[in-house]
């Protein structure tokens, strides 16, 4: 179950799951709640009474409360991507945090002090990861929380490019943006171009999650990579742990993170 199938890095998570899925011999039912917890929880539901054998939630936010009848039921679960406060589910996961401190850093070691953040959507764990992990970074560089200007696009690339906007048009203009997506990057990029700013010479930008046009765009974006395939099949394998024996070997798990240097933080274009 995923919350936003057009974007590329959930088509890659699923690329990963159908893989491991297929070596098990396991068929997988793919379900797109559009962020929306009304649809997640309706889909849940309607896989349940069909007696799947397991479920992988990439959750939205919102309470889930209903999920508490589904696990005394017995339904195996892992949780992906995102975990959900106070359910019992083993978790895989990025290591957000991380990626949010080493964006951050980055930026800050270039030099940069007015710095703009675009937030996904609040209440996710991964905008909650990544936002502490820029904290963490400021806080080594003497800023504190209201040195960083906060704008949510919601995941979006409509959302990410009209928070760029009033990025671009404050006063003063922020130095660099740290996009928490790749569809709110590709949609500050837009923005960039559209207010006729140079980028990175008048500000440097950096996103989150590597896809396929990043290193083509102009400049080339400079993004901190995470790895879906990867995270969709150890997801399947977590799964299959829970399906045997009831319970995951480990809680969480971590897949790790890294800052790929391109052009557009100021980096060279060769750089990698």
């Amino acid at each position: 179950m995923v919350p936003d199938i057009e974007n590329p890095f959930f088509t890659s998570l699923v690329k990963g799951v159908e893989r491991a899925a297929g070596e098990r011999g396991w068929t997988v039912i793919l379900g797109n709640t559009d962020e929306d917890l009304r649809r997640e929880e309706a889909l849940v539901c309607a896989l349940a009474e069909r007696k799947v054998d397991g479920l992988l939630l990439c959750p939205v936010a919102g309470s889930h409360g209903y999920l508490a009848r589904h696990l005394e039921r017995g339904l195996p679960m892992v949780a992906v991507n995102r975990t959900i406060p106070d359910t019992p589910l083993a978790v895989v996961s990025t290591d957000n945090r991380r990626g949010g401190y080493e964006a951050l850093h980055h930026l800050l070691a270039r030099g940069l002090r007015r710095l703009a953040l675009i937030l996904g959507t609040p209440g996710l764990s991964t905008t909650k990861g990544k936002l502490a992990g820029c904290r963490r970074a400021a806080r080594e560089f003497g800023l504190g929380p209201k040195d960083l200007l906060l704008k949510v696009g919601y995941g979006r690339l409509e959302a990410g490019h009209q928070a760029a906007l009033e990025i671009l048009d404050a006063s003063p203009r922020p130095e660099g943006i740290f996009a928490f997506n790749n569809l709110m990057a590709e949609g500050a990029l837009m923005a960039i171009r559209q207010r006729g700013v140079r980028c990175p010479e008048e500000i440097a930008i950096v996103g989150f999650d590597d896809f396929r046009s990043a290193a083509a765009m102009t400049p080339p974006l400079t993004v901190v990579e995470q790895d879906p395939i990867e995270m969709g099949r150890r997801a399947v394998d977590v799964l299959a742990q829970v399906i045997e024996t009831g319970e995951a070997a480990q809680a969480l798990t971590t897949i790790p993170v890294r800052l790929v240097h391109r052009a557009s933080c100021g980096c060279p274009a060769t750089a990698s």
